[in-house]
């Protein structure tokens, strides 16, 4: 892989972040060597470490399993080799209701899919959903949210996405439409915030013009933009983990933990027989 030092410097930071945290995006990468100040935050500059990424990976510099991609996944149909295969994935899928013992409900909801693949990996731990927007979320997902939480009494959504104006507003726009199908939930926004941008010291950019929301954001909080894709991965995971700690009682928890290994025996002894 012919390089000029240039690229060889990006490129070795970009195996040093991934060599720490992965699997990653092409844009988690990316955010992660601006924040490092190796790159610029600029689309070109994008466009140069995701094609370096590619060829890195083809040339074998890096595993092809240390970058994903979440928007094309093949959507198979699930098959078993037989009965026995089959029974095992039973036993291996049960999970107890969490929620019947706990005082609360929570969700976390995410502006981008991109960063999902973290915050699934904390949560499966717990039982806990991940909702992504993407953006703004839709109404039909907004009205389905409404119907999980009722009239939002007794109910929290964590909220994660970028510190700009249109990440800001997305909480506003949540709690608004939420609130037309008469649902109205706590809704804290965890990250990323202002003080996270000084705390971790996160590369900021302008915020956009042609967004109707920059002029009160600025007036607020100043001209800097930051995306969530910014912060490190590890104290994303962090973030995550305490969170889920904060709302969660732990020893509800356990009691279910418990109860559902002794299902999963009684389920096993009950799939003994199958042939």
């Amino acid at each position: 892989m012919a390089k000029h030092k240039r690229t060889e410097m990006i490129l070795e930071n970009a195996i040093s972040v991934l060599a720490d945290c992965h699997p990653m995006t092409v844009r988690q990468v990316y955010y992660q060597l601006v924040s490092r100040q190796v790159i610029d935050n600029t689309r070109s500059q994008y466009q140069m470490v995701s094609k370096l990424l590619v060829k890195a990976r083809q040339e074998e510099f890096i595993p092809w399993n240390w970058i994903e991609d979440r928007l094309r996944k093949p959507r198979g149909v699930p098959m078993w080799d037989d009965l026995n295969s089959f029974a095992e994935s039973v036993l291996y899928s049960y999970r107890r209701d969490i929620w019947a013992e706990q005082p609360t409900y929570f969700e976390f909801w995410l502006e981008k899919d991109a960063l999902s693949g973290i915050f699934e990996d904390v949560l499966g731990e717990y039982g806990i959903t991940l909702n992504v927007g993407r953006g703004y979320d839709g109404w039909s997902s907004i009205r389905n949210a409404a119907a999980r939480f009722g009239d939002g009494d007794g109910v929290t959504v964590l909220y994660y996405g970028d510190f700009d104006p249109s990440g800001e507003d997305m909480v506003r726009s949540l709690r608004e439409r939420l609130a037309f199908f008469g649902c109205e939930p706590e809704i804290v926004k965890c990250a990323l915030t202002k003080d996270d941008v000084i705390r971790y010291n996160l590369p900021p950019d302008y915020t956009k013009k042609t967004d109707t929301r920059t002029a009160a954001f600025v007036d607020k909080y100043g001209d800097m933009a930051v995306e969530l894709d910014a912060l490190p991965a590890d104290v994303l995971e962090t973030s995550i983990r305490k969170n889920v700690e904060r709302y969660l009682d732990m020893d509800a928890l356990e009691r279910v933990q418990l109860t559902e290994q002794r299902d999963k025996q009684r389920l096993l002894a009950a799939l003994g027989g199958v042939k």
